[in-house]
């Protein structure tokens, strides 16, 4: 009996220690619903709810700091699909512009090589055409100096007449003419005489006169298709010039020029030089110097 009792007083006692642990319960106050206690008790709680789920990680700050790849392994394989996918479209267009930069190298190459040949061949065709050009001036040039030197004067010594052979005022004239088809322009003659040494071969002028005239504007005249003669040469020779010339020691020398232009501007000149022995006065014979003209 005892021990029954003393076992039922421990039972009592702990009945009574985890009675005393239960929290205790408010009392409902007379006015208040059982929501309005839950409530309460909510706000009582909520302290501690918020600080365990710090605890434990849980929360808006926790799941924003969480790393989105260790959440699943599903989704690590997803991003690192997309990963691969994202390097094979970042390959392919970077093959794709390099390809590209090929491709504008090589038509910009074409295109500069078209375009030198372009002006290579545009060189070409103004040389060609240059030439052209000057083959053509040169055959205009050609027929017109043809041309020229057909349609232009050409004044001829036909021959020298003498007045007064042996004497003194031995005088003579000199005859030319015009055998061009175009007139002699601006004409004029000078002549002279002379009795010279008749040693040697080699006879010429006792002076020569220029290709061109430097007298003055004196009138000059026109000369067409007939014959002119000029002006006899007056000189007084000695008497022992004349005694060596009959005698046949020297020579009787008439030289000159005569001066005229063309119809087309150009000046012309003719020199002449004759002289006879005394044996031979009807024939006058060429000097072998001071016959030329242009």
């Amino acid at each position: 009996m005892e021990i029954l009792g003393s076992h039922q007083s421990s039972v009592e006692r702990g009945a009574e220690e985890k009675e005393a642990e239960r929290p205790e319960l408010e009392t409902v106050p007379p006015g208040k619903t059982p929501h309005r206690l839950a409530d309460a008790w909510k706000e009582k709680l909520a302290p501690a709810v918020q600080e365990a789920k710090v605890m434990l990680g849980i929360g808006r700050n926790a799941e924003r700091n969480e790393d989105p790849l260790s959440k699943s392994p599903i989704r690590l394989e997803r991003f690192a699909k997309w990963l691969m996918a994202a390097t094979l479209v970042s390959i392919f267009c970077t093959a794709w512009i390099a390809w590209s930069i090929h491709e504008l190298h090589d038509f910009a190459f074409r295109q500069a090589k078209s375009v030198n040949d372009s002006i290579e061949i545009s060189r070409y065709a103004i040389l060609a055409a240059n030439r052209r050009a000057e083959a053509t001036e040169k055959t205009y040039d050609l027929a017109a100096e043809t041309s020229r030197s057909q349609l232009r004067a050409y004044v001829s010594v036909l021959g020298i007449s003498t007045q007064n052979a042996f004497e003194k005022n031995m005088a003579s004239s000199l005859n030319y003419k015009n055998v061009g088809q175009t007139p002699a322009l601006g004409l004029r003659t000078l002549t002279d005489a002379a009795i010279i040494s008749s040693s040697g071969s080699d006879v010429k002028p006792p002076r020569t006169y220029s290709t061109s005239y430097g007298g003055d504007n004196e009138p000059t005249i026109a000369l067409g298709g007939d014959i002119a003669a000029s002006d006899p040469v007056n000189r007084t020779f000695k008497e022992a010039e004349l005694e060596e010339f009959r005698a046949g020691s020297k020579l009787y020398v008439v030289w000159g020029v005569i001066y005229y232009s063309d119809v087309f501007g150009k000046n012309h000149y003719t020199r002449f030089c004759r002289y006879f022995k005394n044996d031979e006065l009807r024939r006058w014979t060429p000097c072998q110097t001071g016959n030329d003209g242009n």
